[in-house]
């Protein structure tokens, strides 16, 4: 066989490869609630529209151990934690022909009087849009808010819900003068601006205050910024 024929084949197989995996969908998944009771029965429903193949199996990653609790054939299952705290829940979707894609999100199990769920929205311009929902469930003050942004992406505020933003290294803090009291919601959003090459980074943050006494959870919801 010739070099040229040799390279055309090598060419052809790694086109073949790298096709079958672009063909792969985006998962997402929602559940019941992102603040669950300890023990309480919560649902899990996959996204079917996300995906441009009928999918083969939902694995299900429920204690954030990369190790695969359950496999369903179809797009809902439901589960109960065992113990309060944060865990990330994922999901893999394989769609057959060695596609496969996955999606974490952030679930908070048990009672807390402060809480925070996080929804990223890429659009077709590159940037990203990110939404942060703050809800009290008891009287909250002094509360702050601190995300963790991607190396080397810029960052814009939307919306900072009346409260002080400042930038510290790669965190952005958001810290908000008055209390928020019993069932009041506060909604706070920025845009980010991709570098080139930053793939798709992961996002973590924190939302902070004082009840009864100092409080202080992991943001729930999207864990990482979706192509």
């Amino acid at each position: 066989m010739n070099y040229r024929l040799k390279g055309l084949l090598i060419a052809v197989v790694v086109l073949a490869t790298f096709g079958l995996v672009a063909l792969a969908g985006t998962a997402d998944y929602s559940p019941a609630t992102y603040n669950p009771a300890v023990g309480e029965d919560t649902s899990f429903t996959a996204c079917q529209a996300c995906l441009p193949y009928d999918a083969v199996s939902y694995d299900w990653d429920f204690d954030g151990d990369g190790v695969y609790d359950i496999s369903t054939p179809g797009p809902t299952v439901e589960h109960a934690f065992a113990e309060a705290g944060f865990v990330t829940v994922t999901l893999r979707v394989d769609e057959g022909g060695g596609r496969y894609a996955t999606c974490r999100k952030g679930i908070l199990v048990g009672e807390t009087p402060l809480f925070a769920i996080r929804e990223v929205t890429p659009d077709a311009s590159g940037s990203v849009l990110v939404e942060i929902t703050v809800t009290a469930y008891a009287g909250v003050r002094a509360v702050g808010l601190e995300e963790t942004l991607p190396i080397g992406w810029q960052w814009e505020i939307l919306d900072a819900a009346n409260a002080v933003t400042k930038k510290e290294g790669q965190d952005l803090q958001i810290l908000w003068m008055n209390p928020i009291e019993a069932g009041e919601t506060w909604k706070v959003s920025y845009r980010l601006y991709p570098s080139v090459g930053t793939g798709s980074p992961l996002l973590g943050g924190t939302i902070s205050g004082y009840a009864d006494e100092r409080v202080k959870v992991a943001i729930c919801g999207d864990l990482t910024i979706k192509k």
